[in-house]
């Protein structure tokens, strides 16, 4: 029987799991950076044709080299979850064998109103798309660079799961598993997709709610909401348009007051949203990036931002209750 104070230390987890693909995106990041300081400089009389095809052309990688950078991002995805969870999830040891736990899903009376388990989804779509870029900036084709990042992301969080049965203060839940699953199923086909990844994004808003004082928006419920986003630029048609481009539908779901704790005074309600909101990465990609040979760093960081989550200022949305 869960109790209060179980309660309590388990809605903190997916503020520290949700947080990791930022690492991995910062990780990233970090990595392309150290390539661009060690390329040499272009001739100053190469011509301008020869000059974008170098831009646009990655350096080659040794096979030493992408062992090394393969090793290390496993070692830090997987050894740094673990090692986190060995400190902050599992401290209360394991025994009792092996337990599970019946959560449910979406319904009214869940713990968290299914926002819980559309934050698995979201952790595992995440963590399995930045993986993906940082397993093809190792050295690998495109192929092996999505299996590595896929078992690497889903592999970890599945084991997390894993070990959460076998300790004394969790329990394995077969819903946070599928969850996990769906969100790396949906990576798996928009990496392979780049038709259908070029119209939907899968993002995460934070909205902090009236009164609010805390920042939290990877622990916060109340004030997130998870939206499938439909963008115009990826039709076509609607790519040629010089307004209509920068526009995207967005339907969400979110819940407000489940991570409130039991006995509190406050209604539990689920929310689903629908909205137009604005596809920034097409704006900066007409504006300030506009003439750019290859992808800068800044922009390859702010698109990577702006494809995982939705700054609620560029979103006008409407809301309704679901009873």
């Amino acid at each position: 029987m869960r109790t209060d104070i179980f309660w309590e230390t388990r809605r903190l987890r997916p503020a520290a799991t949700l947080a990791l693909p930022l690492i991995f995106a910062a990780q990233l990041a970090m990595a392309q950076q150290d390539d661009v300081g060690t390329d040499a400089a272009a001739p100053a009389s190469a011509d301008i044709a020869e000059t974008t095809e170098t831009a646009a052309t990655p350096p080659a990688v040794s096979e030493r080299t992408t062992r090394l950078r393969t090793a290390t991002l496993m070692a830090a995805t997987i050894g740094g979850t673990l090692a986190y969870g060995r400190a902050k999830w599992w401290k209360d040891g394991f025994g009792g064998g092996f337990k599970t736990a019946r959560e449910g899903w979406f319904g009214q009376d869940t713990r968290y109103g299914g926002a819980d388990k559309l934050g698995h989804a979201m952790f595992a779509y995440t963590g399995s798309r930045l993986l993906t870029q940082a397993f093809d900036w190792a050295g690998h084709d495109a192929s092996t660079a999505l299996k590595l990042g896929l078992w690497t992301s889903v592999g970890t969080l599945m084991g997390v799961e894993l070990i959460d049965g076998f300790s004394r203060k969790w329990r394995f839940s077969k819903e946070d598993a599928l969850a996990n699953l769906t969100g790396g199923a949906l990576a798996y086909v928009l990496e392979r997709n780049p038709e259908l990844d070029a119209l939907i994004d899968l993002r995460l808003q934070y909205s902090p709610q009236p009164g609010e004082r805390q920042f939290d928006p990877f622990g916060d419920y109340s004030s997130q909401r998870y939206l499938l986003v439909l963008k115009a630029s990826g039709v076509p048609a609607l790519k040629r348009h010089p307004l209509l481009k920068y526009l995207e539908i967005n339907v969400g779901y979110g819940t407000r007051n489940f991570d409130a704790g039991p006995g509190a005074l406050t209604p539990q309600t689920r929310h689903a949203y629908v909205g137009v909101s604005l596809n920034l990465s097409e704006l900066l990609r007409n504006t300030a990036y506009q003439g750019n040979a290859s992808p800068s760093r800044t922009q390859q960081v702010t698109e990577t931002l702006f494809e995982f989550m939705q700054i609620p200022a560029t979103t006008v949305q409407a809301e309704r209750v679901i009873r």
